[in-house]
């Protein structure tokens, strides 16, 4: 990669990644706006501990499956690597930008969009990293929702990043309830190519 390309850090427990998650990185793709997605499953979320998750390894197993022969779709093991306790963002993407080259951006969807001044130094990720947000369904974020928390120029640059187009919504709750019914890993993955074949994401 060059040192003008974007790699956009596409964060999250991935328990299990979806076909909504690989539609959100094609979108962020197709985009423009970023020459390559990096998923990055979490190894210790901080808003997520205590909860009962996959195995780190399983995780990536699956996201690795899931993202097989896509273009311009990569896995980081990162955070297993740094094992940070717990988790921030933040110092996930500062030690990433020492070994990727180019520029990160951090590819995330409305609903964190809606609570990222909550986030671990938010303001400081904001002011060093683009931010996209893909659109969903139950979390339309506005410039006047945003005014609460940021500054103009904070808001205009979240705003800027905003994704346009259709984003297949389900959620990796929905995928773990048809996995608890027989339903197996291989199925969702035929699920998901009919999906992204038919442009339903």
């Amino acid at each position: 990669m060059s040192e003008n390309q974007v790699t956009a850090f596409f964060g999250g427990s991935f328990d299990p990644p979806h076909p909504g998650h690989l539609g959100v990185a094609q979108g962020a793709l197709n985009s423009g706006r970023c020459d390559r997605v990096l998923w990055v499953p979490a190894y210790l979320p901080p808003h997520k501990v205590g909860k009962e998750r996959a195995p780190f390894e399983v995780r990536c197993s699956m996201v690795r499956d899931l993202i097989s022969g896509a273009a311009g779709m990569e896995l980081s093991d990162i955070e297993q690597q740094l094992a940070l306790e717990p988790s921030y963002t933040i110092s996930v993407m500062e030690e990433l930008a020492k070994r990727v080259p180019g520029r990160l951006a951090l590819l995330i969807g409305s609903d964190s969009l809606a609570q990222l001044h909550t986030w671990h130094r938010a303001h400081e990720l904001v002011a060093r990293y683009e931010i996209l947000s893909y659109p969903r369904k139950e979390a339309c974020v506005t410039e006047e929702y945003l005014a609460q928390f940021w500054s103009k120029e904070e808001c205009l640059k979240l705003l800027s990043g905003v994704l346009d187009g259709k984003f297949f919504e389900i959620s990796s709750t929905d995928i773990r309830k048809k996995m608890e019914k027989n339903a197996k890993w291989s199925d969702i993955k035929k699920l998901t190519n009919i999906l992204m074949k038919n442009g339903e994401y």
